[in-house]
């Protein structure tokens, strides 16, 4: 069970919209498109996958807290969600909220995949993310408020096949295996210097622990 946070924005689309216009329309409404120039206003969820399921999408109100997490997430969604799954192993990046003491305690009862640190790439969660992301850029409505942004996500998470689902899961044997030796090939570099081939080390050695436990 593959687990993150991500945030989407209002307006976060950086792609231009051409409109043709006639002389004298250019302060018509149908002209015009709103848009967010100053920080902009967006929504946080948490979700996870597995092979034949998916979680329920939370919403984050506020900043994630660790306390925030074990309340909102843990308690009411990922243990649930992991005692009906026979066998199930529990995935989440090293964010503090994820490693903190009172976390920690609330996950004692749950088997936890071990993770690299720095290692988004690996996870497939970041793949939904984009999936949800493309999803949001192409839709002919665009979100002008946060609760209509929120409504979009649910319907995109909510939407997204379980054969894509099936697809990034059967990938990850071979990016695992492509990152292991990818790294493997740096340690045998001449110009490397000895704190780099430490931290390479680790964390191959850290990526065959994740290939044996998903294999």
């Amino acid at each position: 069970m593959f687990s993150d946070e991500s945030r989407f924005c209002l307006g976060a689309s950086d792609g231009r919209v051409l409109v043709r216009r006639r002389p004298g329309e250019i302060l018509k409404p149908t002209c015009l498109r709103p848009r967010h120039t100053g920080p902009a206003p967006g929504v946080m969820v948490w979700g996870a996958i597995s092979y034949d399921s998916r979680s329920t999408l939370v919403v984050i109100p506020r900043t994630l807290t660790a306390n925030l997490y074990v309340s909102l997430v843990i308690q009411p969604v990922v243990l649930p969600f992991m005692n009906s799954i026979q066998g199930g192993v529990f995935q989440q990046n090293n964010a503090r909220p994820h490693t903190a003491i009172v976390s920690q305690h609330a996950l004692q009862s749950a088997d936890m995949l071990p993770w690299p640190a720095r290692s988004p790439d690996l996870s497939p969660m970041e793949h939904i993310w984009d999936i949800i992301g493309l999803q949001l850029q192409r839709d002919p409505k665009p979100a002008l408020t946060v609760p209509v942004l929120t409504d979009q996500v649910q319907q995109a998470w909510n939407s997204i096949p379980q054969a894509d689902i099936w697809h990034l899961y059967d990938a990850m044997h071979a990016r695992l295996h492509s990152k292991f030796w990818r790294l493997h090939r740096l340690l045998m570099c001449q110009h490397f210097t000895f704190e780099m081939a430490l931290l390479a080390l680790t964390l191959t050695c850290d990526l065959e622990t994740l290939i044996n436990s998903i294999c």
